[in-house]
């Protein structure tokens, strides 16, 4: 059986002398969505229209595959977000944008 609480303090491998208060999630309640956003050529924004339905607009995050750019959150509401890079995409080096999509949890401890 799986653990479904962890404090989140605990995750790090640091030992300070005096220890925080355990902030606990629980990750069976979050709604987790991933996607591989692909820009073709002498494109730099895409939207993406999420697949589950959000109560209230998730926590969004976007990291670019590739290792000269820069992927930046415009806009997020309950159904999309919008992704830029920071320079249009060219054609030899393919551009990817990992873009990873979390529900907010308000019962939190």
């Amino acid at each position: 059986m799986s653990k479904r609480i962890y404090d989140l303090n605990r995750m790090r491998k640091t030992y300070p002398l005096i220890r925080r208060k355990p902030r606990l999630a629980e990750l069976d309640l979050k709604i987790i969505e991933t996607v591989k956003l692909r820009y073709n050529e002498s494109e730099f924004s895409k939207t993406y229209s999420f697949k589950k339905l959000y109560v209230e607009s998730p926590i969004c995050v976007a990291t670019a595959e590739n290792e000269n750019l820069n992927a930046y959150i415009i806009s997020v509401n309950r159904s999309e977000v919008t992704v830029e890079i920071s320079a249009p995409a060219l054609a030899s080096p393919e551009v990817f944008v990992h873009l990873q999509i979390i529900s907010r949890n308000s019962e939190e401890t």
